[in-house]
């Protein structure tokens, strides 16, 4: 029986990626790290309740990564017009960029295709630590996310 790792190795430098969001303005992953990195949310259908749950938990603790110096951006397998209808129907604003992976190729350049997780990509875009959920978990303990930023931010 052969293991396969799930997802993008831990140590490597990841690739950029140029995406639109519900508006249709353009993203690269180097437009979108902070100071000490960037955690890159990937999901699949945008209105499945699993992901709405990830929005939100992204939503309330933005706060904390961002004072951490981490951005927080999602990638969505859907095109931008469902991204855009997703944003006008929620009732807060969603403060983090969204964005298209219509084709998945995004997904699949980063090993996520049909795998929700986070990934945690350092300044110089390494990728630093990945999280891979199952369906019924929404993403790891805020204090676990925070512990592994520490550890990429400390000199």
């Amino acid at each position: 029986m052969k293991t396969i790792e799930l997802g993008p190795a831990i140590g490597q430098k990841v690739t950029d990626f140029n995406l639109e969001d519900g508006k249709q303005q353009r993203f690269t992953l180097g437009g979108l790290i902070g100071d000490s990195g960037i955690l890159l949310g990937f999901i699949g259908n945008i209105w499945h309740v699993a992901s709405i749950r990830r929005i939100l938990w992204l939503q309330h603790h933005l706060h904390r990564f961002t004072l951490m110096g981490v951005s927080v951006a999602l990638l969505v397998e859907e095109h931008h017009n469902t991204l855009h209808s997703f944003l006008m129907s929620s009732p807060l604003p969603v403060p983090f960029p969204i964005l298209a992976d219509a084709e998945g190729k995004t997904h699949a350049q980063y090993h996520m295709h049909r795998h929700p997780g986070l990934l945690l990509v350092d300044n110089e875009r390494i990728l630093r630590e990945k999280w891979l959920m199952s369906i019924d978990r929404v993403w790891p303990k805020q204090s676990e996310i925070a512990e592994a930023i520490q550890r990429v931010t400390r000199p």
